[in-house]
């Protein structure tokens, strides 16, 4: 699959596609920073540049229409942050070059004879509910409506489908926090094509049981309390380890939360616990908080649903009153009392392990953070929520932990400490500033390294660059490039940060590219074109290569005692090197003199196709050839000329070594020097040996693959054809050929031999252990 991308930025679409194989024909992007980016990781993939332009370019043949086309055009025009002015923007124009250059891709597939190509965009979810019906204009753009759609209430749902008579188009809400980044960021994704044999709806959208994020319930508070509370009926990890802990997943299980868990209430959700189990850690608290209580380090403290004051009673749902992420809309919980935790390098998002203390999330605005002293400084008592998505417009801050006991006084290094951020373990956290880090504690091996400061005061820290790109999923400085003359230690952070703010998420990118690659039929293999061997011959197994090519191994050496016209190494991709022999002395000198003097081989054959189109000179060639007076290429031209002139091309010799098959009296026998030419690419791998399967056969040994193919044993009752040399092939020669076989097979090689099902044949192989 090759797919073109435009608004590219830094390219989440190829940094999650390429372990599915994909391949980018081209991008396109104008901004400086994330071009620059593109070339340092993409040097041979074209950047196009403006996307107005390339449907232009499509139509005419100068770019090429790729298999899939993915953009997310610019959000701006539709997020509250700028201003939504939608289409009347020329940045939501964008959205509508972007079903221009669909369109042009399409039609030229469709003229080359190609499957159209799957679509794929992204952008904000207000782009559901601008105020233009920007959403219907696109929607109706793709499935090729004459006229906006228009939503069913009074903006778009979260997910749908639309089929028109130019494509069938599904979009979805999808969250980034579910599929393994630790930020909320959640963005409409529209698949859409004219294809017949993928169906977008069953890209984007799952069965309820294994979606990540279930829709929130619409029960009043205290009714959503009672029901799921219930689910501490049924035991819950509390009562047995084995039962699944109800937050978010866990890695110990004994006694409580996992050691690596976020301690945050999300959309996935658990029941919040009644108070009828008090020794049941709570999800959060359904009765009332009272920090007196005697089994306060059972309960979980809750936050927000519209409490900015204190913890809170009952949890709203999360995310139910809208899109916003803030103390009106959002419940999170801070778990008490957890497990110990053997990881003591990590350091955890959330929660405190060793000290079996309380630690609270607090979610960082930018506006907080590098406030100037004479506006209130850097802020002292920040909402308590979870870090904010990442924007190309904000300074973002790390979450703290704190003792729940006096709000991080007591802290101090060691085992005390809060997991979420720990402390430098060589400073007095009381008397010096204090250094945090968000990912690594310092470890005794020196793994650790210092990140930020935050002093007792809560001076703040933004998130470095490079935790941003994990938060978008991205590989370690997929950024950090040399920068208008500098070298890439010398990056600036600002348009890193911008740029990784304006991508996608790439673990949501990849999972729909391993959706569509699902959807996707399964071709079924195009049918091989087997090469024809040069010779007839009479039990030749060109016939039977499809069921033999599943059957001879792969290996370093293919083996052929009993080559005869070489239907099976001729066609071999699965070796490198071939030893092939037969008795036959004639057939030996054929193939080494086309191996040694091919033209000159091929010059007497074509001389002798033309004097011998009669019978008599058929007869007079067959004399001569008998009568052993030519030299070894004219002889290997002969050889050549009575297989394509006999009888069947049957080569059978008498007992005194004389060939004597009669005139097949042909009007025209083909001559084959295309076939010829292909034995020649082949040619050099080759070794050919006039020797009986005795010799051949003592040579086989470990790596090699074996191939007999003897004359067979006739069935009872009929008579065979073993002539192919004047001694035939007896009964001994079967007995013999099993034992050597049986041998080849003990000094390490890989034997498969064909033969009649006579029961003579069956029972001699059987007894050998085939």
């Amino acid at each position: 699959m090759r797919y073109g991308s435009v608004c590219s930025g830094i390219e989440a679409a190829s940094v999650a596609w390429e372990s599915l194989g994909w391949q980018p024909a081209w991008f396109a992007e104008i901004e400086a920073f994330p071009s620059a980016v593109l070339v340092h990781h993409w040097p041979d993939v074209s950047n196009l540049g403006d996307m107005t332009r390339i449907a232009a370019a499509v139509r005419a043949g100068e770019v090429d229409a790729p298999d899939v086309l993915v953009g997310g055009t610019p959000c701006q025009a539709f997020s509250i942050a700028g201003l939504r002015e939608g289409l009347s923007d020329e940045r939501g124009q964008l959205t509508l070059s972007y079903v221009e250059l669909a369109n042009a891709i399409d039609a030229k597939r469709r003229e080359r004879g190609d499957p159209e190509s799957i679509i794929v965009w992204e952008n904000v979810p207000g782009v559901l509910s601008s105020k233009d019906n920007a959403f219907g204009c696109f929607l109706a753009g793709l499935a090729g409506e004459s006229s906006e759609l228009q939503p069913a209430g009074r903006k778009w749902t979260h997910a749908g489908c639309v089929s028109g008579p130019q494509r069938a188009v599904a979009w979805r809400v999808l969250d980034a926090q579910f599929f393994g980044v630790a930020q909320r960021r959640r963005r409409v994704f529209v698949v859409a094509s004219a294809r017949k044999d993928i169906n977008p709806a069953a890209v984007l959208f799952e069965f309820d049981s294994v979606r990540r994020d279930t829709p929130p319930r619409r029960e009043t508070q205290p009714e959503t309390s009672c029901a799921t509370g219930k689910c501490a009926e049924g035991g819950s990890h509390c009562d047995n380890p084995v039962n699944p802990h109800p937050t978010l997943n866990q890695s110990h299980n004994t006694g409580g939360i996992g050691a690596s868990n976020q301690e945050i209430f999300s959309q996935r959700g658990s029941g919040l616990v009644s108070d009828a189990y008090s020794n049941i850690s709570r999800t959060l608290l359904a009765k009332e908080n009272d920090s007196t209580a005697e089994d306060l380090d059972t309960y979980v403290l809750g936050y927000g649903g519209g409490n900015t004051s204190g913890s809170i009673d009952v949890a709203t749902a999360c995310t139910a009153h809208g899109v916003r992420m803030d103390f009106d809309t959002e419940t999170f919980a801070v778990h008490v009392a957890q497990d110990p935790d053997v990881n003591r390098e990590l350091a955890h998002t959330i929660g405190r392990n060793h000290g079996q203390e309380n630690a609270i999330a607090w979610g960082i605005p930018g506006n907080w953070i590098g406030r100037a002293p004479e506006n209130g400084g850097n802020a002292t008592a920040p909402m308590r929520n979870l870090s904010p998505c990442l924007t190309v417009a904000d300074k973002h801050g790390v979450v703290i932990a704190f003792s729940s006991k006096d709000y991080g006084a007591d802290a101090n290094s060691g085992s005390n400490l809060a997991p979420a951020i720990a402390l430098q373990t060589d400073v007095t956290p009381k008397a010096s500033i204090e250094l945090a880090f968000t990912l690594k504690l310092p470890s005794s091996s020196g793994g650790g390294q210092p990140a930020a400061a935050m002093t007792p005061d809560l001076h703040v820290r933004r998130l470095t660059p490079i935790e941003c790109e994990r938060l978008q999923g991205f590989p370690d400085n997929h950024t950090l490039i040399g920068w208008r003359g500098k070298d890439a230690d010398e990056c600036p952070d600002g348009p890193r940060y911008k740029a990784i703010g304006n991508s996608m998420a790439v673990p949501v990118m990849r999972w729909i590219g391993e959706r569509i690659a699902a959807a996707l039929p399964v071709e079924a293999p195009a049918p091989r074109n087997w090469q024809r061997p040069f010779l007839k011959w009479a039990g030749g197994k060109y016939s039977l290569l499809p069921e033999l090519y599943q059957l001879i191994p792969a290996g370093k050496r293919l083996i052929e005692p009993f080559v005869g016209a070489g239907a099976v190494f001729l066609n071999s991709d699965r070796h490198e090197s071939f030893l092939l022999a037969d008795v036959n002395t004639d057939l030996i000198n054929l193939w080494q003199m086309l191996e040694a003097d091919p033209l000159r081989v091929m010059d007497f054959a074509r001389n002798l196709f033309e004097s011998g189109r009669t019978e008599d000179g058929y007869k007079s060639i067959r004399a001569n050839f008998n009568a052993q007076h030519m030299n070894a290429p004219l002889r290997a031209a002969a050889f050549l000329y009575l297989n394509r002139h006999c009888f069947n091309g049957l080569m059978r010799y008498n007992r005194d070594g004389f060939f004597n098959v009669g005139f097949g009296k042909y009007k025209k026998p083909y001559f084959p020097e295309a076939e010829i030419l292909a034995f020649r690419e082949k040619s050099p791998q080759c070794v050919f040996m006039n020797a009986d399967f005795r010799r051949t056969l003592s040579l086989a040994g470990d790596g090699d693959v074996v191939y007999c193919d003897p004359p067979y044993e006739p069935m009872p009752g009929t008579a065979g054809f073993t002539s192919y040399s004047a001694g035939g092939f007896s009964w001994d020669d079967h007995q013999d050929l099993a034992r050597c076989c049986v041998a080849a097979y003990q000094r390490g090689a890989k034997v498969l031999i064909s033969n009649s099902t006579a029961p003579a044949v069956l029972e001699l192989y059987g007894r050998h252990g085939f």
